[in-house]
């Protein structure tokens, strides 16, 4: 029976799952709707159809999950791999070396050929699709976890067979978008890996995986709430029935009785009843199954309880008229469930016309059909094994190098920027230049530089290289170079920067700074329950060499028990100092005590004891410390007679420059 309440109830129900469980921009496919194809060269494409918004219609809309992982290619189609075997004559005691680099760039995503040929598969209803269907492109996918790019390789996990190995992090969201792994290995490191890649084929000892997670709907609960008022009015009735000899003006007592008083009338006024009485009447009615509620449920989740829930808070809503409470008395732990952020206690009144309309309805059903959008995670990985032969006999990507050979009358120095350096460009570095000079035995002495800056990435990616004439000097392995980093702000650091020998196999450009995501979390409900509308928390960290203070405001009132923020810190650092900060609506700011974190970027909001016992001293320690707080400059910096960082240096290892 399609009734006002029932699309009401909808329009609650919907309202609630689209703002506890999905994002609005999150693409969402149908994990019922699966595809999973094998294409002409024999890669398996899995695809999910786009999920269908109020239906279980299947649409013939698909998208992809990550696919063919391979390795990235130039605009010339030149693979971008590197495996660089070089030596020289002169023995490892004498200053010889020798070893190998390796270096590449992967992507994913189907290839043009390969995304042609799923086009026509869904277009001709091949394999299980049906005629007429489309490929929408890849399917949305974030990284799983804080690493979700692996290198697995026995020689790359060695430190002495490869003493350098840079990675990316995180695996690539969109496809074409690439992701490095680079690594400078030892003479035996070198030969171990070769082999794998030219002898012993089976597979190299060098595999990818990246980590991704996909949103998908899944079929999670099917519900329904049968409301037989007939037998409602029946109780009503014999209810009515006993007490209509009792003359006065007392109440009726039982379970139904208030209900009573307000469809047939007494001398009094009807007394108001509390939210626990009301809420008795609603589980007694469910309890003799004149509410029946049924769900079959596929999945264990505590959401189809909220479900339930707001079905019972919806019908307690239409069967009473609630106000404020004469008296403010506090409420019962049931209506705090119910209403977390209520403060004092509620009276209801039955809702006459409500029964009368709905006694001659005899009986309502309301269906409470709905899925629910969960994360998946899901893995790419490829050996090298699949891609070597694509390389091996391209003289830019797989050589030899020997380094006395009289054809290097230059020597390159390769900068390389570090990974996570690449990832703060735009947001908190400008730039880095380089100054290189070397010093000859003879002749004059070279000088040259570099900067680095975004646009230079997207043309050249993580390495930049200067060249210099060896020409007849004997001391060719030794030059010097300088690094100084632009910083948002209009900053420099080091403001002098000092020279630094060099290798010339290559220089790793590392910024001062290193990111860090904090998050900050709290129980919304105890600090609704203290009397606390914002949890602050005060971080103070060094920043080139100084100490700055950022702040992460957390609001009850917004809901959002979890805040990320990230700041960015001396990399000579392991940890900052954090001061949690409440705002009571009454009291004011009450500022807790500074502590330290190590190598952890997670905070909880801890409520002292003290603050929870209402101690006296306590508060006013607290009040009074929260009247002092000071607030840092514009860029964040703490002023002299502000700092507090000293006190923490040995803890956290602080190390000025």
């Amino acid at each position: 029976m399609k009734t006002k309440i029932k699309h009401v109830l909808r329009g609650v129900i919907l309202l609630y799952l689209l703002t506890n469980f999905t994002s609005s921009d999150a693409q969402i496919v149908d994990d019922t709707n699966k595809l999973s194809l094998t294409l002409s060269d024999g890669t398996q494409v899995m695809l999910y159809g786009e999920a269908s918004s109020l239906s279980d219609r299947k649409s013939k809309n698909y998208y992809y999950l990550p696919v063919s992982l391979r390795l990235g290619a130039k605009p010339d189609t030149t693979p971008e791999f590197l495996f660089l075997k070089y030596i020289t004559e002169e023995k490892e005691e004498d200053g010889g070396i020798g070893g190998a680099l390796l270096h590449m760039l992967m992507e994913w995503g189907l290839t043009p050929s390969q995304q042609k040929e799923v086009e026509k598969i869904l277009a001709n209803g091949e394999q299980g699709a049906l005629k007429k269907s489309k490929l929408k492109g890849a399917l949305d996918v974030k990284p799983d976890g804080d690493k979700s790019l692996r290198i697995i390789s026995a020689t790359l996990s060695d430190d002495k067979l490869a003493p350098s190995v840079v990675q990316s992090l995180s695996a690539p969201v969109l496809p074409g978008a690439k992701v490095a792994v680079a690594s400078n290995l030892s003479a035996n490191g070198a030969q171990l890996l070769a082999a794998t890649f030219e002898k012993t084929r089976s597979i190299t000892d060098l595999s990818i995986e990246m980590g991704f997670k996909y949103t998908t709907r899944i079929p999670a609960a099917k519900g329904r709430v049968i409301v037989r008022w007939s037998e409602v009015q029946k109780h009503m009735e014999r209810d009515y029935a006993q007490y209509k000899e009792v003359h006065g003006k007392k109440s009726r007592g039982g379970l139904f009785g208030g209900v009573a008083d307000a469809l047939f009338g007494k001398k009094t006024e009807v007394k108001s009843r509390s939210y626990d009485e009301v809420r008795s009447v609603i589980d007694q009615m469910i309890e003799n199954e004149y509410i029946k509620v049924d769900f079959d449920e596929n999945i264990s989740d505590d959401r189809v309880t909220k479900i339930r829930e707001a079905f019972f808070d919806f019908f307690l809503q239409k069967m009473t008229e609630s106000g404020d409470s004469d008296v403010l008395a506090p409420p019962t732990e049931k209506e705090k469930a119910a209403m977390p952020n209520i403060k004092y206690g509620k009276k209801y009144t039955y809702n006459r016309r409500f029964f009368e309309s709905s006694f001659k309805k005899k009986t309502e059903t309301y269906y409470l059909n709905y899925r629910l959008a969960v994360e998946k995670p899901f893995t790419l990985t490829a050996n090298l094994a699949s891609w070597y032969d694509g390389v091996k006999n391209n003289k830019k990507c797989v050589g030899t190098v020997l380094m006395n050979d009289k054809f290097f009358t230059h020597r390159d120095i390769n900068m390389i920027l570090d990974l996570q350096a690449k990832e703060m460009f735009d947001k908190e570095i400008n730039y880095v230049t380089v100054n290189v000079r070397k010093k000859r035995s003879s002749g004059n002495d070279f000088n040259d530089s570099r900067t680095i800056d975004s646009e230079f990435l997207k043309k050249n990616g993580l390495k930049a290289t200067i060249s210099y004439a060896r020409g007849d000097d004997k001391n060719s392995e030794v030059y010097e170079y300088k690094t100084q980093w632009s910083i948002r702000g209009g900053n420099v650091f080091p403001k002098d920067p000092q020279w630094i020998k060099g290798d010339w196999q290559g220089v790793t450009l590392e910024p001062p700074i290193v990111p860090r995501t904090i998050e900050f979390e709290a129980d919304l409900d105890e600090l609704s329950s203290l009397g606390v509308v914002r949890a602050t928390l005060l971080l103070r960290y060094y920043r080139f060499g100084e100490e700055v203070e950022t702040n992460v405001p957390l609001t009850v009132s917004k809901g959002e028990p979890l805040i990320e923020q990230m700041i960015f810190t001396d990399r000579n650092t392991q940890g900052y100092a954090y001061q949690l900060v409440l705002t009571h609506k009454e009291k004011g700011k009450m500022a807790l005590g500074w502590d330290d974190k190590i190598n952890d970027d997670y905070i909880y909001a801890t409520i002292p004891q003290e603050l929870r016992d209402d101690d006296p001293d306590y508060l006013e320690k607290i009040i009074e410390a929260g009247k002092i707080i000071l607030k840092p400059g514009a860029d964040g910096k703490v002023s002299k007679e502000a700092t507090i960082l000293d006190k923490f240096k040995d803890v956290i290892g602080v190390v000025k420059n």
